[in-house]
């Protein structure tokens, strides 16, 4: 069982008093004792003496009747003993006895006497049963004259004394005991105070202070403790701060942040990790196979608990690309950080199409360029032949000049050195300027371009350049794939947003052009790729026409650059449709006010 403080100490007081009451009662029996035994034996050497002188003026007289007179004067036990230990006389034991006591040569004051020398002891006596003191001298004719006090009133006389001194102790004890236990009490209740704020302190409540009046010791106990408790309730506040901000940091993190104990378990993911390996509640606790069952995965964690860093390793995770470490921790365990490079894998990938593509589109007109010209150098060559073959090379030169063109395009709307610069502009009259720029490859074909414009959405704010750029590649596509007396539409409706799709009423804000054909048209496998650069659905149809593979993904940035959207549709056998949207004039009463636009026809003959 524990003890409480103030329990102890009163205890202590009262053991304390205790081994004092009972080493004083001890200490003052023995020392008595002694003294007592030390004066009856002053007294005793002295009688024994006059005892020995008055034995020598009887020796005619039997010796057991010597000692029995001698016993009597002196009111001591005598007994007369021979050299060789036989008892011959005792003052109190019969005569008729004498022979049966046993031989005392043995006993050590005998030994001493016979000895010649004063011989002394105490001890309980074998003849009467009682403790005495023996001393012993040697007497005439060889024998040994002894005299025995017994001391039982020397034990009683120690033990009254032991009584009265316990007695004392024990009412001393009791006042002590209450005197000390009302001390201990006084001195432990500030004690059991600081212990009990301390306890609350402990439990959280750091506001508590253990205030007391006390000067001494224990006063400095109490505000050293106060001082604590606001030190801690200072760095607790700043520890907490700190822990705030790496939660936050931990979690805002697009790494994904996965730490293990030294048996693998998962103890905190952040949440990129959770998104990345598909972790739903509380992963505390699970194994690296519970997490992904990769082996690389499990091979990495392995190998960070092995206690060496683990370099970037590349990992796949569900169609992503992770890019891997990890660092043991000094207390076991170790923490692994995945960074998310699958953008970069895909724009790697771009990059690497885009280089594929753009050296075989440049080469195929080089080649034919250097393949005619070296024909051309023949002198042989017959002027007809000579005039196709300039023809193919200037052909071939004006194709490279418009990959360049769209390159240079590109790159420029790519990288942000190309900014919108809106103007009030006219759809139809912009969609005439492009069909005017294409008319040589309209009049081959004998096409038709058929503009139907609604009033309400005859103008948008948009750059015109841009515009114009957009409509001559989706009208030349067109014109590419249409057949023979084909036509191109150009339409116009309003939407209540940049998704092309819903209409809304005039004033709303967006405007939807939509570039028609009746064309072969797209296979729908391929129509979610003909934005992408270098992409044709028919290439060798595209590549014979003279196109790029650019002019769409330039038509995507453009459009998007005046925050639009862009989309395809299209049937095998019955044409395609671009739409795409663009944001009307603010102020639509800044619009011109033209007659209402009537669908036009044109042609080119």
């Amino acid at each position: 069982m524990s003890l409480r403080a103030d329990q102890k100490l009163f205890l202590t007081y009262l053991a304390v008093i205790l081994a004092v009451v009972a080493a004083l009662t001890l200490g003052v029996g023995t020392t008595l004792r002694r003294n007592l035994i030390r004066m009856q034996a002053d007294d005793l050497r002295r009688e024994l003496m006059l005892a020995r002188s008055l034995h020598e003026s009887h020796l005619a007289s039997q010796p057991d009747s010597v000692a029995d007179w001698l016993g009597t004067t002196s009111g001591r036990r005598v007994t007369l003993i021979e050299h060789d230990g036989t008892v011959i006389g005792d003052s109190e034991v019969p005569d008729s006895l004498l022979s049966g006591l046993e031989n005392h040569g043995n006993r050590p004051e005998i030994r001493a006497a016979l000895a010649g020398r004063l011989g002394r002891a105490v001890r309980v006596s074998t003849s009467v049963g009682a403790a005495e003191l023996y001393m012993a001298v040697p007497a005439h004719g060889g024998r040994v004259l002894r005299l025995a006090v017994p001391l039982s009133e020397v034990y009683g006389t120690v033990r009254r004394v032991q009584r009265g001194i316990f007695t004392v102790g024990i009412i001393a004890l009791v006042l002590t005991g209450v005197m000390s236990l009302w001390f201990s009490r006084a001195v432990t209740r500030p004690l059991r105070q600081i212990a009990q704020t301390a306890r609350a302190m402990a439990g959280g409540d750091l506001t508590l202070r253990a205030r007391t009046p006390h000067r001494d010791e224990v006063g400095e106990l109490a505000d050293a403790l106060d001082t604590l408790a606001a030190e801690l309730q200072r760095r607790l506040g700043q520890l907490e701060g700190e822990r705030a901000e790496m939660q936050a940091l931990f979690d805002g993190m697009a790494e994904a942040v996965i730490a293990v104990d030294a048996r693998g378990r998962v103890q905190r993911a952040n949440p990129a990790a959770k998104r990345i390996f598909g972790l739903s509640g509380d992963p505390h606790g699970l194994s690296p196979q519970e997490v992904t069952r990769r082996q690389a995965f499990v091979e990495l964690v392995r190998r960070a608990l092995d206690g060496a860093p683990v370099p970037p390793t590349e990992l796949a995770q569900e169609g992503r690309y992770l890019l891997a470490t990890a660092q043991p921790l000094p207390t076991g365990g170790a923490v692994m950080v995945f960074l998310d490079v699958s953008a970069l894998r895909r724009l790697e990938d771009v990059r690497r199409d885009f280089v594929a593509n753009a050296s075989h589109e440049l080469k195929t007109p080089l080649t034919a360029i250097r393949g005619f010209a070296e024909t051309l150098l023949d002198p042989e060559l017959p002027p007809p032949l000579r005039q196709q073959f300039t023809e193919t090379v200037k052909a071939n030169a004006d194709r490279l000049q418009r990959i360049v063109d769209d390159l240079l395009d590109l790159s420029r709307i790519e990288t942000g050195g190309w900014r919108v610069q809106p103007e009030i502009v006219s759809i139809p009259e912009i969609t005439g300027e492009a069909w005017d720029a294409l008319s040589a490859a309209a009049r081959k074909k004998n096409a038709q371009l058929v503009i139907d414009v609604p009033h309400e959405c005859e103008f948008v704010d948009a750059d015109p350049s841009a515009l114009r750029q957009i409509l001559s590649n989706l009208v030349g596509n067109s014109l590419r794939y249409i057949p023979e007396g084909g036509r191109v539409e150009v339409g116009a409706r309003l939407v209540d947003g940049p998704e092309p799709g819903t209409s809304a009423a005039p004033g709303e804000g967006w405007v939807e052009i939509a570039v028609r054909d009746n064309g072969a048209g797209i296979p729908s496998a391929h129509l979610p790729r003909i934005f992408e650069r270098f992409y044709r659905a028919d290439t060798a149809r595209s590549r014979e026409e003279g196109g790029t593979g650019l002019g769409l993904a330039i038509v995507k940035h453009l459009v998007e650059g005046h925050g639009g959207t862009i989309q395809a549709e299209s049937q095998l056998g019955r044409g395609t449709a671009i739409r795409f949207t663009l944001p009307m004039p603010e102020d639509a009463d800044s619009a011109p006010a033209d007659e209402p636009v009537p669908p036009v026809e044109e042609s080119v003959s």
